[in-house]
């Protein structure tokens, strides 16, 4: 696949191809995040549209549903057993779950019944047929999928990048996934933030994303667990306004760490291989424990509290848990946001040894780096794995990316600061 990205993000023009493992390198305030929020946020929407697109019509059905019994509750005179039957029965279905349009049959029966069985005055009969026939014609409304799509595109990008998606100071910016020169998605982005389909959607390989940009989430439990993202205000949740927000990508990840998945024949990859290796590169393991609550670090049979242990072990930690709860498998992609941070250059071999095994596993690796020592490992082991034809590497310069294989650049720009220190060496030695 590859993806082509104007005035987005960060970025002014991007083209990368994306190979089994991508490496993305370059000074800071170049777009490298951003290439894997958009990724990220792709897969987000197209895999959640269908259940938006749900989700909104069962909704404005309850609610009319609920408005017909509040009024009724209101207005009716008689009392007899039959009527309030029937309102208790519309009572406990409408506030205990979400009437869905298959569903729909039984309470148009049961409002006709109430309709012509309590006695109304003709304004209020007719109030309540207004509003019956405006849920027949929910029922009946063709669903838009375009325009469901597009709304997913709006809540997740909005959840992601707040009102931050396009460039700043440009009018218009694009995103484009194509595979093989066939169009999958292309999107328009307004002034306002705004998206708009410009073509049909065609099916992706990719199931899901999750992006990891920092190990410390382990060790915010108790604030991500009442945390919300925008897409939560737009489930009308009342009890959670008030609650403190954070990215689209942050509570992904964490409610995953939190939430192993029903097996799937789709996770088909050798989990107790994989774990076995991140076991013994820092000697346990770190797991959810709903006892207490919290994330804990095992290691001797000796539960250790996530807050005290070392940033290194928390990022191979993460990845145990991940693969163990299912969300790290074939047909998904884990995006890797320098991950060489708080690594030991010890550590960052083994993490570049092992995401190549992921990547040799089916699982796409999107990363991005400043370190030398991740980079030439990600190299050596994509190469010694049989990767070296599904490995490419990037360099963001001026807010561009050009979709070229520029490893050798990337080590001059990475090698900068040694050519500093080299001047400096030669000022000494000049003093002298």
């Amino acid at each position: 696949m590859k993806l082509i990205i104007e005035n987005i993000g960060m970025i002014r023009q991007a083209e990368i191809d994306l190979y089994s493992l991508c490496v993305i390198a370059g000074e800071n305030d170049n777009g490298k995040s951003t290439i894997g929020k958009i990724i990220f946020c792709i897969l987000k929407a197209v895999n959640r549209y269908k259940e938006d697109l749900r989700e909104s019509k069962d909704y404005w059905i309850n609610e009319k549903l609920n408005e017909i019994y509040f009024f009724l509750r209101t207005n009716l005179k008689i009392k007899n057993s039959s009527v309030t039957e029937r309102m208790m029965l519309l009572r406990s279905h409408s506030f205990s779950e979400q009437i869905s349009s298959e569903q729909w049959p039984v309470f148009d029966e049961l409002i006709n019944e109430l309709i012509h069985t309590a006695e109304l005055n003709t304004e209020q009969k007719e109030h309540v047929i207004q509003l019956h026939n405006k849920i027949k014609e929910l029922v009946a409304q063709p669903e838009n999928q375009r325009k469901a799509i597009e709304n997913a595109f709006n809540k997740i990008f909005a959840s992601e990048f707040d009102s931050s998606l396009l460039l700043q100071g440009a009018s218009k910016g694009y995103i484009q996934l194509l595979d093989n020169n066939i169009t999958l998605i292309h999107l328009e982005i307004d002034q306002h933030n705004g998206v708009t389909l410009l073509s049909e959607i065609e099916p992706i390989e990719l199931k899901d994303a999750t992006f990891i940009d920092s190990a410390l989430v382990l060790n915010y439990h108790d604030v991500l667990i009442r945390s919300q993202t925008l897409l939560d205000i737009d489930k009308r949740r009342l009890g959670n306004l008030g609650m403190a927000y954070t990215t689209l990508h942050t509570k992904d990840l964490f409610d995953k760490l939190r939430n192993p998945i029903l097996p799937n024949s789709l996770f088909d990859i050798d989990k107790t291989e994989l774990l076995s290796k991140l076991h013994n590169i820092v000697n346990g393991e770190i797991a959810y424990d709903k006892n207490v609550r919290d994330f804990v670090f095992r290691r001797n049979q000796e539960d250790i509290s996530i807050k005290n242990t070392a940033s290194g072990i928390k990022v191979f930690g993460l990845l145990q848990i991940l693969i163990a709860n299912d969300f790290i498998s074939k047909n998904s992609m884990l995006v890797f946001d320098e991950p060489e941070n708080h690594l030991h250059p010890k550590w960052q071999l083994k993490l570049a040894e092992f995401l190549v095994s992921l990547a040799k596993n089916g699982i796409y690796i999107l990363l991005s780096s400043h370190s030398p020592y991740m980079i030439e490992a990600l190299k050596r082991y994509g190469d010694q794995a049989g990767l070296a034809k599904k490995s490419r590497f990037f360099l963001a310069e001026n807010r561009c990316i050009k979709n070229e294989d520029r490893l050798g650049e990337i080590f001059q720009v990475l090698a900068e600061p040694f050519e500093v220190f080299r001047k400096m060496d030669a000022e000494v030695l000049r003093g002298e």
